[in-house]
């Protein structure tokens, strides 16, 4: 045998023996089979506002549920940047396969949500099973595109320390009984009714000209927080539409025909509602901007009520730790006591399910496991409310008295759609708040641009 071919056998023997010990030892030098298993197919992301603790008992009930599949969560920050965020990523990733919107964005997306299956609509009872602000966000050409676990009501945060005192000053001032009485039922406890919050109002503001030094409620222009939402609230109580049906008309500025046959124009009368309380001609006059932030007056005792959600609590608890006073919680007042016509507001966070997501029957599995089963616990960490039905609600209007107002008050609270483009259109309502209190035109005029202002919006095609 040649020298060559001998060294050749050696070096094949040696060859084999190193591959040999190399698979002994679990190790290959060759290329791993790839794995057949898409993780976008298994791993379901969630993109929500939540502290991660929220979501853990959940993904145990998911991964429970449904064998074989992940879910991943990703707490979100909701800034202007959010929806460019969502969308670029499910373009680029189809995740996340779940995420979290306001309310009113439910309709802008719808076309980009996979909707809820036949199958789970059946028994989802959607009108049975959820508080009715829920359905109007969500529910479209019979589809559902979304759901939420809580919900937001608008309320009122009262301080009585300055009830108390307006009420003392009032009885040594006055010596007529009738007076004295009325002031008592004012002061007592928060009225219910409108016509009586402008009067409790009067009774505790302290002004000299047009210079508020204590105002009896924060309302009337746009540095309000949600100075929108009270206006839709208010146009919600007077009964007007503030779009057509099909979301193409802006129709807030338009006459209704009353019971007695005559023309009222209830938007317009929401508006100058609103916007009288920072006018220094009316009589409702109790609110000048040069107070600066409302909360921070509540905070300071110059302001003795103001409209807030359910959830300004986490910020006064967070801003203001040392109150100095216990503050109170009430109903957002109505046009009148007719049990009826009880209109309350509210605002949500909704989770839908992206149309190009790999697994949407898991994704919507999630989402019902989120709303049957942590409902309660949504609640409880975000100092929201369950957006599930009570068994039983006693709305009547003797019954909205001063205490914990948020979970009566979802039983009457409704929500606004307000086309594709919500932000712009509450844009425009402010418009016609600043153009109101600038006294820029009359009332009319000012509500009619802005009507085809937004109508232009709900028209508009492109995006």
């Amino acid at each position: 045998m040649s020298l060559i071919k001998h060294s050749t056998i050696i070096l094949k023997y040696t060859a084999f023996a190193v591959l040999f010990s190399i698979a002994l030892s679990g190790c290959s030098i060759l290329p791993k089979k790839k794995s057949t298993v898409d993780p976008r197919t298994t791993n379901l992301v969630v993109w929500s506002f939540e502290n991660e603790d929220v979501w853990k008992p959940i993904i145990k009930d998911f991964e429970k549920q449904n064998k074989g599949y992940t879910m991943v969560y990703e707490k979100q920050t909701f800034d202007d940047s959010y929806e460019n965020r969502v969308l670029n990523s499910i373009l680029a990733t189809r995740k996340p396969d779940v995420w979290a919107m306001p309310n009113d964005w439910v309709y802008r997306h719808k076309d980009k949500f996979y909707p809820m299956p036949d199958t789970m609509v059946a028994t989802t009872k959607l009108s049975d099973t959820y508080v009715q602000s829920i359905a109007q966000s969500v529910l479209f050409d019979n589809k559902i595109y979304a759901l939420a676990p809580t919900t937001d009501p608008l309320i009122v945060y009262y301080n009585p320390n300055l009830f108390n005192k307006a009420l003392d000053n009032f009885t040594l001032t006055t010596k007529d009984k009738t007076a004295l009485s009325r002031a008592n039922s004012l002061l007592s406890e928060p009225p219910k009714i409108w016509s009586d919050i402008i009067a409790a109002s009067n009774l505790i503001t302290q002004k000299s000209g047009n210079n508020i030094t204590l105002s009896g409620i924060a309302l009337g222009t746009t540095k309000i927080y949600n100075s929108q939402d009270i206006i839709y609230a208010m146009m919600l109580q007077n009964e007007t539409k503030v779009t057509s049906e099909d979301y193409k008309l802006a129709t807030f500025n338009l006459p209704t025909n009353t019971s007695t046959g005559t023309n009222d124009t209830p938007g317009k009368r929401a508006l100058e509602f609103y916007t009288s309380f920072a006018d220094p001609s009316s009589p409702n006059y109790s609110w000048n901007d040069s107070l600066g932030d409302e909360l921070q007056a509540f905070a300071d005792g110059k302001v003795a009520m103001i409209v807030g959600y359910s959830s300004l609590q986490t910020q006064i608890l967070q801003r203001f730790p040392g109150l100095s006073f216990t503050y109170k919680k009430t109903y957002l007042p109505q046009v009148n006591a007719d049990n009826s016509k009880i209109v309350d507001f509210a605002r949500f966070t909704a989770l839908g399910v992206n149309s190009i997501s790999l697994m949407p029957t898991q994704a919507w599995n999630l989402i019902n496991i989120a709303h049957s089963s942590y409902s309660e616990s949504f609640a409880s960490n975000s100092r929201l409310f369950s957006s599930k039905k009570a068994s039983s609600y006693d709305i009547s209007f003797t019954n909205r008295t001063a205490g914990n107002p948020e979970k009566l008050t979802l039983a009457t609270a409704k929500s606004l759609i307000k086309g594709r483009y919500p932000v712009e259109f509450d844009s425009i309502t402010k418009s016609m708040i600043d153009s109101l209190n600038a006294k820029t035109s009359d009332s009319q005029t000012i509500i009619d641009t802005a009507a085809n202002r937004a109508t232009e919006l709900l028209r508009k095609e492109s995006w």
